[in-house]
């Protein structure tokens, strides 16, 4: 089993690198604040997801409360869901700081290569269930590439922050990623099943590339993707043990 937890694995972490190398890339040269909103409001997206998935009314008790516990929220689901909370607050706070205006997670929305992804996922968690869902899972946060470049910042105050801030999300985001390889092994029955798995993530970390790029301004070009997808790139490492 070893064998094909690290076979899954090496399928992700090429694209995992793209990731870093593509905020890497964005980072060399200097932006304009509404350039670093649009990332930034990109990712609040992706973490106020929890919120959005709740009912009107569980929403409206969890923003007055701030319990998932209140919002009816399962408790084996409530751990997960406020680490996502928490990382949307921490991104929110930032991005008031930088405009004076509070960031509504209702009136955020996903772009067009995260719809994609997110498309993506839930027909593999549709068609493969446990072993889709944990897919799914393995995939999420891409490795912690992108927070682990962003974690490294030093310099202007905003840097400062924003490292302050991803060095939290990282942390907890391996948790909710890399973590679950262990999913997929408990899920994982057959040969049929790890070739389900390496299709999966392929899949899902090549769209988590494209979803990537657009936040940060297609910063690579079609022929660098088609290097990455072609696994040019050194890979970056699996942050837990498979």
């Amino acid at each position: 089993m070893r064998t094909e937890l690290h076979a899954v694995a090496a399928t992700a972490a090429p694209y995992w690198a793209g990731e870093a190398e593509i905020v890497r890339t964005f980072l060399a040269k200097p932006h304009t604040l509404e350039e670093h909103l649009v990332w930034l409001r990109a990712q609040a997206y992706k973490e106020s997801a929890p919120l959005l998935a709740l009912t009107p009314p569980a929403r409206e008790r969890l923003l007055a409360t701030g319990s998932f516990e209140q919002a009816g929220v399962s408790p084996s689901e409530t751990d997960r869901l406020a680490d996502e909370w928490k990382h949307f607050r921490l991104i929110a706070e930032l991005v008031e700081e930088l405009t004076g205006t509070p960031l509504d997670p209702t009136a955020l929305a996903p772009l067009p290569e995260d719809q994609k992804l997110q498309e993506i996922r839930a027909v593999g968690r549709a068609r493969h269930g446990l072993l889709g869902t944990a897919c799914a899972a393995f995939t999420e946060g891409g490795g912690g590439a992108m927070y682990a470049v962003l974690a490294e910042l030093d310099g202007s105050r905003f840097e400062t922050r924003v490292a302050t801030i991803f060095r939290v999300i990282c942390a907890d985001e391996v948790r909710h990623g890399p973590m679950q390889i262990h999913a997929i092994a408990a899920a994982a029955r057959d040969p049929s099943d790890w070739e389900t798995a390496h299709t999966l993530v392929s899949a899902i970390s090549r769209q988590r590339l494209r979803m990537r790029n657009e936040m940060f301004g297609h910063v690579l070009g079609p022929a660098r993707l088609a290097e990455i997808d072609a696994g040019r790139i050194v890979p970056w490492p699996l942050p837990v043990a498979p």
